[in-house]
């Protein structure tokens, strides 16, 4: 598969839906686990350490049901660029709606369903997402300048994962 641009350290795990990828641009340590679908028809560029959990859903296209010359919508596919930008953490079963910037840092629950932009470092969730509290952007910026990104770490250097006992 040939994207506009694909960045080092890029993985994508099982299986999943490219439409249009050479309209798709991925940079640097991005990793996409199964089941996702992405339409890059209307442009879609991914950032750097961005994390999409199984099942995501980024849609860049819709049909055009307002003015539509038919019923339930016309011929016209209507495209709205996404933008993801660098640090995102999207998770399962997400859906990125068209025309949506994801800003730096921004952290997506599960199941979500982003309709809109929100500001770098907001935690969204819920059908329409909403922002229910955003990142420590002075430790999250600290981490970014000492260069604290799972992913490359985890290829550099054997990074493991740690189970610990939720104390909630």
């Amino acid at each position: 598969m040939t994207f506009k641009s694909r960045g080092e350290g890029c993985g994508i795990a099982g299986r999943n839906d490219f439409v249009f990828p050479e309209r798709i641009t991925l940079g640097h340590h991005v990793h996409i686990e199964g089941g996702g679908y992405f339409n890059g028809q209307g442009g879609l560029t991914i950032g750097d350490h961005v994390i999409f959990a199984p099942g995501v859903a980024v849609m860049t296209s819709m049909h055009r049901y307002k003015g539509a010359t038919m019923i339930p919508y016309d011929e016209v596919d209507l495209l709205r660029p996404v933008t993801i930008e660098r640090f995102v953490w999207v998770g399962m079963r997400a859906m990125i709606l068209p025309g949506v910037t994801l800003r730096e840092g921004t952290i997506v629950g599960a199941g979500a369903v982003v309709t809109k932009s929100h500001p770098p470092g907001a935690i969204l969730g819920g059908n329409p997402a909403v922002q229910i509290g955003t990142r420590d952007m002075a430790a999250f910026q600290a981490m970014v300048d000492s260069g604290r990104f799972y992913l490359k770490l985890k290829q550099e250097q054997g990074l493991r994962k740690r189970e610990v006992l939720d104390p909630r």
